[in-house]
């Protein structure tokens, strides 16, 4: 849903979130416990919302907090959710809460991505990983992870499986974003680089891989076997501590768990 298309009209953003969740009036009506009539007079602007209602409204539709900052505000009230970068004053306990958590799991490469992939921090071992591709990439930019799984540039090289991981990623682009415009500049994104089939871009519900999806590198005479985790906030209370996730490979098997410890040790 593209919210510019409505400026700040609360029924027209209301309306679009519904459709967009394929709710129809009654439905939630029903989700919230409200007559239908009520959420047809929201839409149409025959009736105001209060507060209450409109965190009833965006818990049913299940909209992000960035986008609910907008419905507060097309209603006339103050914003309810912070929207603050990473590198402000602000947010110095989550980041160092998140730089705690990526050190901790060091020999493992862990790194932060935001709503778009980009790449917002690393730890050590994340940051050894992209000396494979430190020229192919503008420096003093950040990195995107899409870049780095599906340009030749990238990661993509050395990706034994790439293909099987790659439809794998296109398939989270579309289960993790927390809005259909995210997937959509995500997928934008992803366009520009080749050997891609047409057969992947489209969210294919019956697309399943392993709980543990295993990602096989090989560079030179070293293969790595790595898993990913992906942790979140728990309890956001701002826009971007929701869009954050952190990232970790964990090692698949013994032979890469002993090839990332010694590459930490000889560093020491």
């Amino acid at each position: 849903m593209s919210t510019s298309r409505y400026a700040l009209d609360f029924g027209a953003l209301l309306r679009s979130w519904r459709e967009e969740r394929r709710y129809s009036q009654a439905d939630l009506a029903h989700e919230i416990s409200t007559p239908s009539r009520h959420i047809s007079f929201l839409e149409t602007g025959r009736a105001k919302p209060s507060r209450e209602m409109i965190a009833r409204l965006a818990a049913a539709l299940q909209i992000p907090l960035r986008e609910q900052n907008l419905l507060l505000r097309a209603a006339g009230f103050a914003d309810a959710y912070s929207d603050l970068d990473i590198d402000d004053e602000e947010m110095g306990v989550l980041r160092d809460a998140v730089t705690r958590m990526m050190s901790a799991f060091d020999p493992f490469p862990s790194f932060v991505i935001d709503r778009h992939w980009y790449v917002i921090d690393t730890n050590t071992s994340a940051a050894g990983m992209f000396t494979l591709i430190d020229d192919a990439f503008p420096r003093g930019e950040r990195l995107n992870m899409l870049d780095l799984v599906f340009s030749p540039l990238g990661l993509r090289p050395f990706v034994v499986n790439w293909e099987d991981y790659a439809r794998q990623m296109i398939q989270r682009l579309h289960r993790e974003a927390l809005r259909p415009e995210d997937a959509k500049v995500s997928l934008e994104r992803l366009r520009q680089f080749p050997g891609i089939p047409s057969d992947w871009w489209l969210f294919d519900v019956r697309y399943s891989v392993a709980p543990a999806f295993v990602v096989q590198m090989q560079r030179g005479e070293i293969a790595l076997s790595f898993f990913s985790v992906v942790a979140a906030i728990a309890v956001p209370t701002g826009s971007l501590a929701q869009e954050l996730r952190i990232e970790t490979l964990f090692p698949a098997d013994g032979a890469t768990e002993r090839h990332l410890r010694e590459m930490s040790n000889s560093l020491d």
